[in-house]
C-alpha cells in the first residue's frame, strides 16, 4: 500500500480528504452565491474523485453540480448530473441516496412541467420510505405528489394525497408539515370552486385557510402567514366582498415585502389589481399591476406575465386599445420590461422615420410648385398635347378604375365561395354524424346485444371497440354537446378531451359565452377554438397550452398561446395552410379581427377578437 510522507496516510484517503476538502468549499461558495468558485471546486473533486473509482464520492460530486446547476436556473443540466449521481448510487447500492435522488428528480421534473416524469419519480422515492417505514418520507411524498395533481389539474387526486399527508404530520405532531398541507388542500377547493363557479367549495377553501392562519399565529410561520392572508383574500374577491378582499391582501402584501419575498409580494399585488378591476377602479388596478411587474422583475416570469393580461383588461376597459393590444401580444412569453430600451428605440426610429418622410413630401411640394410657376409661359402654346395627355390619362384612370371593382368583385366572390364551402361542409358533417349515430350506431348495437345473447365475447369486444370509434368520429363531426350543454362547455370538454389525449398542460380561464353567439356562430367559434388547438397538437411540439377567452365590452376575445416551436408567418404561409386558411376565413364570417404572433422556439399566440352581435 502506498502512504504519503507528510501525514504516514493512505494516498488513497490523501486523496478522499482532498476531495471532501473541494467539496465543502465549493458548497460554502454556492450558500455565499458565488457560482465561478462554486463550480471551479467541486469540479475539480469531482476529476479526483474520478480517479480513485471511488463511485460514492462521484455521486456526490454529480449531485453537488447538480445543485449548483438547479440555482443558475439550468434545470436540464441538473436532470442530466442527478441522473448520473443516481446511476452512481446504485450501483454502491447507497439506499438512503437512491431515495434523495430519485425526490430531488421528481421536483426538477415538476419544474419544466414535466409532470409524467415527476409523478414517476416520486412514486419510486414513495416506494423506498414506504419500505422502509419512514413516515416523514412518505408524508413528503405524498404532499409532492398531490402537488403535481393541482398543477395538472387532477384535484380530486391532489386532495387525497394532501390529505393522507396531513393525518401522518398530525401523527408527527408537525405543525410545519400540517400547515404546508392546509395551504395545498385549500388551493384546490379554491381552484374547482373558481372554476366551476362553486361558492360551497370556496368557503371550504377560507375555512382551511383561516385553520392554517390560527396555527401560523401560535408557531410563528410568518411565510405561511403571508400565504395564507393573501389566498384567503384573493378567495373574498370570487365571493364578491371588496373590502374584506382588500383587508387581508393589503396584510398579505405588507408582511411579504417585510419578509423580503417579492416573487410572492408580486402574485399579491397582481391579486389586488384584479380585486380593484372588478370594483372598476381603473387607476388602482393599473398601480398594482405595474408593481407586480416591478416586484417580480427576473424573479417570477409568471406573476409578471399575468400582470401584463390585467394592465391589457385595464387599458381595454380605458379605451387605450394600443396599450391594451401591446400589453396582451406580450403576455404568456415576457423576458423583459414592457418598455425595454429597445422597444423604445423602435418607437423613436418610427418616429424620425415619419418625421423624414414629412420633410420630404414637402421638400417635394415645393419643388412641384417651382416647376409649375416655370412652366406657366408655356402652357398657353401647348395646352393642346396637355389637354390630349388629360384624355388619356382620365381614359387610364376609368380603365384602372373598373379593373380595381373587377378585382373586388371576384375576391368578395371568392370569399362569399369559402364561406359557403364551409357551410356546406357544416351540413355535410351534420348529415354524415347523424347517419354513423343513428344507422351504423344502431346496427352495431343490435349486433352487440346478439353477441351478447350467445356469451360470443369476442364478438362483443370487437363491437363494443367499433361503437367507439363510431361515436368518436360522429362526435368530431359535429358536436353534440353544442346542443345540449352549450358553447363553454363544449369548449371545455374539448380542452379536457385533448388534455387526455396528449401530453399536454393546459391552463385555462374562459367566461360563459352561451348568450353572446346565435346557433350557427357558437358552431362556427367553436370549430375556431378547435382548429387552433388543433393546430398546436399537430406541429407546435409544445409542453403547454394557454386558452383565455373573455367578454370584453360588445367583443368576445379569445387568446391561444402555447411555448412550441412556432413559425415564420408570411404570406405564402397563409396561403398554403390549409389550417391558417380555414382560420382566417371563420374569422371573417363572424366579422371579427385576427392577430397572429408567432417566433421561431418561441411558441405562438393567436389573438382574436369577435363582436357580440345584439
Amino acid at each position: 500500500m502506498s502512504y504519503s510522507q507528510e501525514e504516514n496516510k493512505p494516498i488513497k484517503q490523501v486523496k478522499e480528504d482532498v476531495i471532501t476538502i473541494y467539496y465543502k468549499s465549493g458548497l460554502e461558495f454556492l450558500a455565499e452565491g458565488s457560482f465561478e468558485n462554486a463550480l471551479k471546486n467541486i469540479s475539480l473533486g469531482l476529476s479526483v474523485s474520478k480517479k480513485t473509482k471511488n463511485k460514492s464520492l462521484i455521486a456526490f460530486g454529480q449531485t453537488y453540480l447538480s445543485g449548483y446547476y438547479k440555482q443558475k436556473k439550468e434545470y436540464y443540466k441538473a436532470i442530466e448530473n442527478l441522473k448520473k449521481a443516481l446511476f452512481y448510487f446504485v450501483e454502491a447500492n447507497e439506499v438512503a441516496q437512491i431515495y434523495s435522488c430519485n425526490f430531488k428528480l421528481g421536483q426538477l421534473y415538476s419544474t419544466i412541467f414535466e409532470f409524467d416524469k415527476s409523478l414517476e419519480c416520486y412514486f419510486t422515492s414513495l416506494k423506498i420510505a414506504d419500505k422502509n417505514k419512514n413516515e416523514l418520507q412518505i408524508a413528503a411524498n405524498l404532499e409532492e405528489i398531490g402537488g403535481v395533481y393541482l398543477l395538472t389539474p387532477d384535484l380530486k387526486k391532489a386532495r387525497i394525497n394532501f390529505y393522507k399527508a396531513i393525518d401522518i404530520y398530525k401523527r408527527l405532531n408537525s405543525e410545519k408539515g400540517i400547515i404546508g398541507n392546509l395551504t395545498n388542500l385549500g388551493a384546490s377547493y379554491q381552484k374547482e370552486g373558481t372554476r366551476t363557479n362553486n361558492k360551497v367549495l370556496v368557503l371550504q377553501a377560507i375555512h382551511l385557510f383561516e385553520e392554517g392562519l390560527e396555527k401560523t399565529k401560535k408557531g410563528g410561520f410568518e411565510k405561511n402567514r403571508s400565504i395564507f392572508l393573501g389566498n384567503i383574500g384573493s378567495s373574498f374577491r370570487f365571493l364578491e366582498k371588496y373590502e374584506e378582499s382588500l383587508a387581508y391582501l393589503s396584510r398579505a402584501l405588507e408582511l411579504k415585502v417585510t419578509l423580503k419575498r417579492f416573487s410572492s409580494a408580486a402574485h399579491t399585488c397582481n391579486d389586488i389589481s384584479e380585486t380593484y378591476l372588478d370594483m372598476n377602479n381603473l387607476s388602482k388596478a393599473r398601480k398594482y399591476a405595474l408593481k407586480a411587474i416591478d416586484f417580480s422583475k427576473d424573479l417570477n416570469i409568471h406573476q409578471e406575465r399575468f400582470a401584463c393580461y390585467l394592465l391589457s383588461k385595464i387599458e381595454y376597459k380605458s379605451g387605450d386599445f394600443k396599450k391594451s393590444h401591446n400589453y396582451l401580444k406580450n403576455y404568456h412569453q415576457i423576458q423583459d420590461s414592457l418598455f425595454s430600451i429597445q422597444k423604445i428605440t423602435k418607437i423613436n426610429d418610427l418616429q424620425i422615420q415619419y418625421e423624414t418622410e414629412k420633410k420630404n413630401l414637402t421638400i417635394e411640394a415645393q419643388e412641384s410648385n417651382i416647376a409649375l410657376l416655370a412652366s406657366k409661359n408655356d402652357l398657353k402654346n401647348q395646352w393642346l398635347l396637355f389637354g390630349g395627355l388629360g384624355f388619356l390619362a382620365l381614359f387610364i384612370f376609368i380603365l384602372l378604375f373598373k379593373a380595381k371593382n373587377t378585382v373586388k368583385k371576384e375576391k368578395l366572390q371568392q370569399e362569399k365561395f369559402s364561406q359557403g364551402l364551409l357551410q356546406s361542409q357544416e351540413e355535410e358533417r351534420v348529415r354524415i354524424a347523424r347517419e354513423l349515430h343513428d344507422s351504423v350506431g344502431q346496427q352495431l348495437t343490435l349486433i352487440k346485444i346478439k353477441a351478447q345473447n350467445s356469451q360470443q365475447k369476442e364478438i362483443i369486444l370487437l363491437t363494443k371497440n367499433a361503437l367507439e370509434e363510431v361515436r368518436s368520429i360522429s362526435r368530431n363531426l359535429y358536436p353534440a354537446l353544442l346542443k345540449e350543454y352549450g358553447l363553454t362547455k363544449s369548449i371545455e370538454q374539448l380542452i379536457t378531451e385533448y388534455e387526455q389525449q396528449t401530453d399536454l398542460i393546459f391552463f385555462r380561464d374562459i367566461d360563459n359565452l352561451d348568450l353572446y353567439f346565435k346557433e350557427h356562430e357558437k358552431l362556427n367559434f367553436y370549430r375556431l377554438i378547435q382548429e387552433c388547438l388543433t393546430n398546436i397538437v399537430k406541429h407546435a411540439k409544445a409542453k403547454s397550452v394557454t386558452v383565455n377567452i373573455k367578454k370584453e365590452k360588445d367583443n368576445v376575445v379569445a387568446l391561444i398561446s402555447d411555448n412550441g416551436k412556432g413559425f415564420v408567418l408570411d404570406e405564402s404561409k397563409k396561403k398554403n395552410s390549409l389550417g391558417l386558411k380555414t382560420i382566417f376565413e371563420r374569422i371573417k364570417i363572424m366579422d371579427g379581427k385576427l392577430s397572429i404572433d408567432s417566433k421561431i422556439n418561441n411558441g405562438t399566440t393567436f389573438l382574436f377578437s369577435i363582436p357580440i352581435k345584439k
